[in-house]
């Protein structure tokens, strides 16, 4: 019986290879997309406009002809400029023989746009900020606590005079930083611009985040400015209390030194009600919960 599975196992596995021989020696039609690059370029030019990027192939040809060229895939097209500056227009079925990935054998019946216009301009350069196209999203409780910075923030763009005069900045690729909670330290690879080149092509991103926690500085001084000769700021209270919210790290540093509150005389002068509220400056990346008292008695004193 065992004998009898094994030999039925067999004579199944021929005959599917078998059918597959014979199907592939078969001849299909397949629509093939390419991408279509340049060669033969001159030296120090590049390829400014281009009418397409991309065409469509429809070929005739055997199964396995076609299953090796992974039907389905982008193909490179190769168009040669011939060394020759300038407008060109050209017929994309004059490059059929110098793409040796078509096999002789097979036939090309259609190409779609089938015609191809571009101009071949001298090299040029321009330097342009990197854009960020990340996106951050903190875990519940987390913020960043530095400023997001790309080393190096710009870039040495290269291409042609068309190509660059359209490009102010250059975009990293896009990506997404989930459930955040701890400094980040990485390499984001540039965008890539068809008919451009960079002086770099990645760029590393660093940003500080943290627990975010409030912490309060009891009996601030406030400090009177622009007082002029002759008179007095009297103010009551003369300390305020702040509570500020940021990174557990950041905070942890920070003392009442740290932040600096301000009235300033002609601000009170023009203030009625004899109140009048402090300027507070509180060190980056934190931020204000509360403040008491938020306005100040004050008179003001002849000598």
């Amino acid at each position: 019986m065992k004998k009898k599975i094994i030999t039925i196992s067999f004579i199944a596995v021929l005959s599917i290879i078998f059918w597959g021989a014979v199907a592939l020696s078969q001849d299909y039609i397949a629509t093939i997309k390419v991408r279509i690059v340049y060669t033969d370029l001159p030296k120090n030019y590049s390829v400014g406009y281009s009418s397409i990027t991309e065409s469509y192939l429809q070929v005739k040809g055997k199964g396995w002809e076609l299953a090796k060229l992974s039907v389905g895939s982008v193909e490179d097209f190769y168009v040669s400029v011939h060394r020759r500056p300038g407008r060109h227009k050209k017929d994309l079925s004059d490059f059929i023989e110098s793409n040796q990935w078509l096999f002789p054998s097979m036939q090309v019946l259609q190409i779609s746009p089938s015609q191809i216009e571009f101009d071949v301009d001298r090299i040029n350069s321009k330097i342009v900020k990197l854009a960020k196209n990340f996106t951050l999203n903190f875990k519940q409780g987390f913020d960043a606590t530095s400023e997001i910075s790309l080393d190096p923030a710009y870039v040495e763009v290269f291409g042609s005079y068309s190509l660059l005069r359209k490009v102010d900045s250059i975009r990293t690729v896009a990506q997404e930083f989930n459930n955040v909670s701890e400094a980040i330290t990485t390499h984001i690879t540039l965008e890539e611009t068809p008919g451009l080149r960079y002086s770099v092509n990645r760029t590393k991103l660093d940003v500080d985040v943290q627990k975010i926690v409030d912490k309060s500085f009891v009996g601030v001084p406030v400090e009177v400015k622009n007082v002029p000769d002759a008179k007095e700021l009297i103010l009551y209270p003369a300390k305020i209390d702040v509570v500020l919210r940021g990174g557990i790290n950041k905070l942890g540093k920070l003392t009442n030194d740290s932040l600096k509150v301000v009235i300033d005389f002609w601000d009170a002068l023009k203030e009625e009600g004899g109140k009048v509220e402090p300027e507070i400056i509180i060190p980056k990346f934190t931020n204000i919960i509360s403040v008491e008292p938020k306005k100040l008695e004050y008179i003001i004193k002849q000598y």
